[in-house]
């Protein structure tokens, strides 16, 4: 058990030394600490990637994540047996191995992984983040977004209200609360599991009317298997867009040429190559076009779905900021939310 725990310190120390000190460099000279707009960060598809919003945005007051991988639960290593808790440290070690090695998960893999006797779900790997992040956890709750705590106007919820009920089910989710050190503000992080596609969303439209109350944004997007691309996520996409006051993303998030469409100053970072296999369709000829004009330096750290080993340097990173008048609005907003009633259990 002891060489468990050896090699997994090892292996967090490795990245905290290697890559969180590129990133966070990178991020004082790019980009900033705080979040650029309002104090919410969202990251849609995140899975358990808390660690990377962490860093990037540590300034962020709430971190609103979603994806389909299931809630879980944290585990209860109080009750367990010295064989039980080996096994857990073997999981959490299996379920950590690529984001380790390539800054991302794998979604085939996590479906196994985070899915055994020890190990279930996004929240312990959130809680692990967390805690190699040197941050202090304070509670761990789970959260209800039900529909009718949202209006309707022209088909669309907008807003919080308090009268009302569906038959719909609810959205559930986990949130938790955590300190960074030295300072006093509680910060809050909410995952929700949900299928976000145009179809998924039907069942629980409120999830849209959630991300607009905390608008404008800033927000996060790595990894996201180019779904927002599709058509069939156009409702989530589109949301994004309209919430949103400031964005970095990797090439697999919002289209670039959406963005330049509308307005938006994108300044890029790293290179560009066409997507890896099963995605060569993503090609951006318009992302393209602007690296070669831009020119970026490479990215020194490892970023997005062109991982091939340590020295490769295909990753790449878009810092966007949308028209005027969204930042200034971002200024003063961004913080509201609405308040989410808690539960009992955590959802599995």
């Amino acid at each position: 058990m002891e060489g468990a725990c050896h090699g997994l310190q090892a292996s967090w120390q490795k990245l905290s030394t290697g890559r969180v000190a590129a990133m966070t460099a990178w991020r004082d000279a790019a980009v900033s600490p705080t979040c650029l707009v309002g104090k919410t960060l969202l990251y849609p598809f995140s899975g358990p990637d808390f660690f990377n919003a962490w860093w990037l945005f540590p300034d962020c007051e709430t971190f609103v994540l979603f994806g389909l991988e299931h809630l879980g639960e944290p585990p209860n290593i109080e009750a367990m047996n010295h064989r039980q808790f080996t096994r857990l440290l073997a999981d959490v070690r299996a379920a950590t191995g690529d984001f380790i090695d390539r800054n991302y998960f794998i979604t085939e893999n996590m479906a196994r992984q985070l899915h055994t006797a020890q190990l279930r779900g996004v929240v312990p790997l959130v809680m692990i983040s967390m805690a190699i992040s040197g941050l202090d956890i304070l509670r761990v709750v789970p959260l209800k977004l039900k529909p009718e705590d949202f209006a309707m106007a022209g088909g669309k919820p907008v807003g919080p209200r308090s009268k009302g009920r569906s038959l719909r089910p609810q959205l559930r989710g986990v949130g938790i609360e955590f300190r960074a050190p030295g300072s006093p503000v509680v910060r809050r992080m909410q995952y929700f599991s949900a299928d976000v596609t145009d179809e998924g969303l039907t069942r629980y439209p409120e999830l849209l009317a959630y991300m607009r109350s905390f608008g404008p944004t800033t927000t996060f997007l790595k990894l996201a298997s180019y779904l927002l691309h599709n058509r069939e996520f156009s409702q989530v996409r589109d949301t994004l867009l309209e919430v949103s006051g400031f964005v970095v993303q990797d090439d697999s998030g919002l289209p670039y040429d959406l963005l330049a469409a509308r307005g938006w100053q994108v300044r890029l970072h790293g290179r560009y190559d066409v997507p890896i296999p099963p995605f060569q369709r993503a090609f951006q000829t318009a992302l393209a076009t602007a690296y070669s004009e831009q020119r970026p330096d490479v990215l020194p750290f490892t970023f997005g779905y062109q991982y091939h080993d340590a020295r490769d340097e295909r990753s790449n990173v878009m810092v966007a900021r949308g028209p005027a008048r969204e930042v200034a609005r971002g200024a003063v907003d961004g913080s509201k939310g609405v308040a989410l009633r808690t539960s009992g259990r955590l959802g599995r």
